[in-house]
């Protein structure tokens, strides 16, 4: 029953649920949190909670909602609410999800649905950013993510819940059984971008100390960049958007490993043939200067 006080409470206005019309006027975020904190205290916590409360810029009750109660719910539902904001913090976040098969029917067909149902059992013909993120009306965005930390193994502690609800979610449209091969074919190719990533780490490791200060800039570069890439094979699988799990993530990983690979080649070459030139000569191992 308080998880199902807690989806009503979502669904509706806070004063409707009372049995009270909400108050004409705009409102401030510091006057929203006020009102609602008596009247749902876990959902004012959750939102506190949550990287939209703790961090900058702050996406208060006003930014997401609007400061009147009118079509509130609705405005909070669409994807304007948090591409304006996502798009400036971090465009391959909003660009992933902007390049996928949900967010091209979405963009479509909003002006014909109506955004005053439900995010959940599937009300939508596709979902939104809010449908997935804040799903059922939960306001701690933590629920729906992980972080990204590609040399480090997933806690699954951490990752199993999120891993769980994103399943939940995509089956309320989508049949089990394909929602577990499209889970399973993500997780492979996070694993193939980790494998590559992890590749390059080593030649760059092996052969850093090796190389000048300028080969060596050159050399970060190439694997700060393909880190980049790593990050958006994930944001592809997570938003399902073909272009960022292939077209920015996969093939420019395979770029990036082989131009770093590439970099080494040429220090190499250029020191064999400096040592040829050298009175000295002899053999020398790979990586040593």
């Amino acid at each position: 029953m308080r998880g199902f006080r807690y989806l009503v409470v979502f669904l509706l206005p806070a004063f409707a649920v009372a049995g009270e019309n909400p108050p004409a006027g705009k409102f401030t975020h510091a006057e929203c949190v006020s009102c609602h904190a008596s009247r749902d205290a876990q959902l004012i916590a959750a939102w506190r909670t949550s990287s939209h409360a703790r961090t900058a810029p702050r996406a208060d009750c006003v930014a997401c909602h609007g400061a009147t109660h009118v079509d509130s719910l609705a405005s909070s539902r669409r994807d304007g609410a948090c591409a304006g904001c996502h798009e400036k913090l971090n465009r391959a976040v909003a660009h992933s999800y902007a390049t996928s098969k949900h967010a091209t029917i979405v963009k479509l067909e909003e002006h014909e649905w109506d955004w005053s149902r439900p995010l959940a059992r599937g009300n939508y013909r596709a979902p939104g950013c809010a449908y997935c993120h804040l799903h059922a009306g939960e306001h701690d965005t933590r629920l729906s993510v992980t972080t990204w930390r590609p040399f480090q193994p997933e806690e699954p502690s951490a990752r199993e819940p999120v891993a769980t609800r994103w399943q939940a979610i995509c089956g309320e449209c989508h049949a089990p059984r394909y929602v577990a091969e499209q889970a399973g074919v993500g997780e492979r190719m996070v694993g193939i971008a980790r494998m590559k990533l992890r590749e390059a780490r080593a030649v760059v490791a092996r052969y850093r100390e090796a190389l000048s200060a300028e080969d060596r800039r050159g050399l970060d570069g190439l694997f700060n960049g393909m880190q980049s890439h790593g990050r958006n094979v994930r944001l592809g699988v997570g938003h399902q958007s073909p272009d960022y799990q292939w077209w920015h993530g996969q093939p420019a990983l395979d770029g990036d490993l082989l131009r770093v690979k590439g970099a080494v080649a040429g220090h190499e070459r250029r020191r064999l043939a400096d040592r040829a030139r050298s009175p000295a000569g002899g053999n020398v191992e790979p990586g040593q200067p």
